[in-house]
């Protein structure tokens, strides 16, 4: 925690020891035509400050990206496999219609991850 803190406070330091040199030095800003002013600096004081707490807010979701990263992933392994069963061999043919009835008796069926259901 104390190097979290360090971290924190040391940026606020440094981002207000630059923005009081660039006050006192009259230091030119490129963007609006002249020297730095004080709006100047905490604006982007506050910039970095509201932009860390962003990151630091969307940290918790990376798990939540990566667990859809990994599950788009796997649909797509599934979208790409090649099936087993080939079907451009000789002496095979396709059939057009099928008709008739099927009836299953005396069939089960468990999930292996799960007998009891």
């Amino acid at each position: 925690m104390a190097l979290f803190f360090a971290c924190i406070f040391g940026t606020y330091a440094y981002a207000f020891y630059m923005g009081s040199v660039w006050i006192y030095f009259d230091i030119h800003n490129s963007t609006f035509n002249r020297v730095y002013s004080t709006g100047d600096v905490l604006s982007c004081f506050f910039g970095v400050v509201f932009g860390m707490m962003s990151v630091g807010l969307a940290t918790p979701n990376i798990k939540a990206v990566t667990e859809g990263r990994v599950a788009g992933k796997m649909a797509f392994d599934i979208i790409d496999r090649k099936p087993s069963i080939d079907q451009d061999k000789p002496g095979k043919h396709s059939i057009d219609s099928l008709k008739g009835e099927i009836e299953f008796k005396d069939v089960s069926f468990f999930y292996p991850s799960r007998p009891d259901h």
